[in-house]
């Protein structure tokens, strides 16, 4: 119950709610300590603008500054939810390596990957776009 009324703070569209709950679900709990307990990190999304309009998510920030920040399109709502997951694990992982590798010199996308798949969550591959 506590996750759940985490994530209610961050005001999510209901269906990528869903996604995003399900995949703290599979976190290892120090990682998904990790976010809950820092009082910086922020979850957002936002409906493009099919005329290319630039969009403004605002970002509330604790003392000042933003520790993680992850900003998802609510266009996700109409891709086939394994490819959903894997882009939310995938986001969540960049952000719990703080956009960096597992090790000196790894690629930050292929750690990211790599992460969630770990968590559960792997990269398609295929899907419908």
């Amino acid at each position: 119950m506590a996750l759940v009324n985490w994530l209610d703070g961050f005001g999510l569209d209901v269906s990528i709610r869903a996604h995003v709950l399900m995949v703290l679900t599979t976190l290892p709990h120090d990682v998904r300590s990790d976010f809950t307990s820092d009082a910086a990190f922020h979850l957002s999304d936002y409906e493009p603008s099919p005329l290319g309009y630039q969009v403004r998510v605002n970002i509330p920030t604790a003392r000042g500054s933003v520790s993680r920040s992850i900003v998802l399109k609510r266009t996700l709502r109409h891709r086939e939810p394994d490819f959903v997951r894997w882009v939310i694990a995938h986001e969540l992982a960049h952000a719990h390596l703080r956009n960096a590798g597992r090790f000196p010199g790894e690629d930050p996308e292929r750690a990211a990957d790599a992460l969630a798949a770990q968590w559960g969550h792997p990269k398609p591959t295929t899907w419908r776009w």
